[in-house]
């Protein structure tokens, strides 16, 4: 199938279906025939280090391989990476970062070389940072597999780059616990919640601090700068979530920020955008909620009144702002704002 084909839609980088098959290969499985079946590609085309595929190929890949191999921890198996992609600068971003906390603020930054839309968000919390990762689409199996390949990856990455036995606060899972979850224990060696809300992983702010390895200014500097590249000659593809985001934000202080109000200014009817909104895994809720936590951090450490935050963010009142606060980060904005500039330099 012709590169060409996929335009347009959201996609991911070929590597990451390169990595699925590589595990196959080792499970025995037929990995020309899985390929050719998903997609009609062979595997010699997943060496185009610019080839992007659908996110669905990468599903329909992951849930043929759990039915062949009958792997019930296929995810967790997946993170196994035994060589490093060259031609990815993103990754290399990452590895010589300075810190962990630097590492994760990056691969953010540069998380579309890998895949569109916002699948990984870091966010500050009370004891450290945690990352959150959300499958694209809506959700079916194969999304189980890769939630704990991609927070497999993080505990065990962070242990390898750091140097340190580092081991994490929470990890969260929304889906149910598996039958046996030794597996699972033995790998994050922390605290597992399943059926929680979000899928994420916990650091300490100490572990959050952690000096990385392979950490070189110079060369994280050139690898940004070709990781920049990359981005920059990727086809504009937006997720509707995306597109909710922005919106929503140039609305908060003043203006309708109101599902029907967002839905207009994006010409769809409001049916229409709540089921794109959940065939991407999202809600119009969530996004709101995700982009006052967000902002009311940022707002708060720049030295700006409550009042004026609450303003910002779209309250009515600064009431409603305190409550919506201390369901966030566990303390009031006057708290958080304290502690937080009493560590900046």
């Amino acid at each position: 199938m012709a590169k060409t084909s996929f335009s347009g839609v959201p996609s991911l980088s070929a590597r990451m279906a390169r990595q699925a098959l590589r595990i196959a290969s080792h499970l025995g499985l037929p990995v020309e025939a899985l390929l050719e079946r998903a997609v009609g590609l062979r595997l010699l085309d997943l060496d185009d280090p610019e080839l992007r595929i659908p996110y669905a190929v990468l599903d329909d890949l992951l849930e043929q391989m759990a039915q062949l191999s009958g792997d019930a921890n296929l995810g967790l198996h997946l993170s196994r990476v035994e060589v490093v992609d060259l031609d990815d600068p993103a990754t290399f971003v990452v590895l010589t970062s300075a810190t962990l906390r630097d590492s994760m603020a990056r691969g953010c930054r540069y998380q579309r070389v890998w895949g569109d839309g916002e699948r990984f968000r870091m966010e500050d919390t009370e004891r450290g940072v945690r990352m959150r990762f959300t499958p694209v689409g809506t959700w079916r199996p194969a999304h189980r597999h890769l939630v704990e390949a991609a927070l497999t990856q993080f505990a065990t990455g962070v242990r390898a780059f750091t140097g340190e036995d580092v081991l994490p606060l929470k990890v969260r899972f929304t889906h149910p616990a598996p039958a046996d979850v030794r597996e699972h224990e033995a790998l994050f060696r922390g605290p597992l919640e399943f059926g929680a809300p979000f899928n994420d992983i916990e650091f300490s702010e100490e572990d959050a601090r952690r000096p990385f390895v392979h950490a070189d200014a110079l060369l994280h500097r050139m690898f940004e700068r070709l990781a920049q590249r990359e981005l920059e000659r990727l086809p504009e593809v937006r997720t509707t979530a995306e597109r909710v985001r922005e919106q929503v934000r140039q609305a908060l202080s003043g203006g309708d920020a109101s599902f029907g109000a967002v839905a207009r200014s994006l010409r769809v009817s409001p049916r229409t955008l709540q089921r794109w909104l959940a065939e991407e895994g999202h809600s119009y809720a969530s996004i709101v909620e995700g982009l006052r936590r967000e902002l009311s951090a940022i707002y708060l450490r720049r030295r700006m009144s409550i009042a004026e935050v609450s303003f910002l963010l779209g309250y009515a009142e600064p009431a409603a702002f305190h409550r919506a606060f201390k369901r966030w980060w566990g303390m009031s904005p006057e708290r958080y704002r304290r502690e937080r500039l009493s560590v900046l330099p």
